[in-house]
């Protein structure tokens, strides 16, 4: 019988660029490869009393009692796949992590619910040498783990409601040098959107947010060349993002240091900074009133 209500932290490791090693030194030793880089991400759950529920083929799923320790397994699996043992072969795999706190239903030894599909959403996600978590779960970490945490992504994952904020944890200088970097420049956490006697605040949770004609849309928008759904809002690594789905585009005025700078967007995403002005489907001198911005 499944078991419910049990709270764990489940954590997916994935062997990057699997596919081109089976092409570059044959099946059997990219087999063994694989298999030894999978069984030390097991040895290293073991030391943080986690365990291997299953592998994947060339991932490997890990269960942990909190997500403290799931971010330390974490971490010594992406520096021993770094500096792997002197008897390992020399031939190096690179990791992508993901993992997630949360209720999880067991059974036969599996588990089954959100926090599985997030951690699996996360772990594909990553890059090579990255730790995903939720904001959520970082921000349930101990002092010193949650310090290392920074806002990456925001993502949709299939079978839950709401969008998943995503945290970067640091686990490394070069990886600390390259996100502290990128959210020193953007880092926004609320996007502010004036149009007429209408002010919508939206922060990451928020997300997506769509715009357009249609009376189902976070923001109707009055324009004679706006589409039903006009373009959407995301947050991606720190940034909100304008995402135009329209037939006629969107003319962004983003405010410099001296002047504005006009860009055309059609079918393509563009990064709110600052603050300015968009109008959908029609250029500023056509007429009709701009949608303002401010990100903070």
């Amino acid at each position: 019988m499944p078991k419910s209500g049990a709270l764990i932290a489940v954590l997916f490791v994935d062997i990057v660029g699997s596919t081109r090693l089976y092409r570059e030194v044959g099946n059997e030793r990219a087999e063994a490869l694989v298999a030894a880089a999978l069984d030390r991400a097991a040895d290293s759950a073991a030391r943080h009393q986690g365990k291997r529920v299953k592998s994947i083929g060339d991932a490997a799923m890990c269960s942990f009692p909190d997500a403290a320790h799931a971010a330390r397994a974490a971490t010594e699996m992406q520096q021993q796949a770094r500096h792997p043992p002197v008897e390992a072969d020399p031939v190096l795999l690179e990791l992508r992590i993901g993992f997630a706190f949360g209720e999880a239903v067991e059974r036969d030894g599996d588990y089954f619910g959100d926090v599985v599909n997030i951690a699996a959403r996360l772990s594909d996600l990553a890059k090579a040498g990255q730790i995903l978590t939720t904001e959520e779960t970082a921000g349930a970490l101990p002092d010193k783990l949650r310090k290392s945490a920074r806002l990456f992504d925001h993502t949709p994952v299939k079978g839950v409601s709401e969008p998943v904020t995503v945290s970067q944890l640091v686990w490394d200088s070069r990886g600390q040098t390259e996100v502290l970097s990128a959210d020193h420049v953007v880092g926004a956490l609320k996007l502010d959107l004036q149009y007429g006697d209408k002010n919508v605040v939206l922060t990451p949770l928020k997300l997506p947010f769509v715009l357009g004609r249609q009376p189902d849309c976070g923001l109707v928008v009055e324009a004679p060349f706006a589409s039903r759904h006009h373009l959407r809002i995301e947050y991606r690594r720190g940034k909100f993002v304008l995402v135009d789905e329209s037939t006629n585009g969107t003319y962004v005025a983003h405010q410099g240091e001296s002047d504005e700078t006009l860009s055309y967007v059609r079918n393509e995403p563009f990064a709110l900074v600052g603050s300015g002005r968009f109008w959908l489907g029609a250029r500023p001198e056509e007429g009709g009133e701009a949608v303002r911005y401010v990100t903070e």
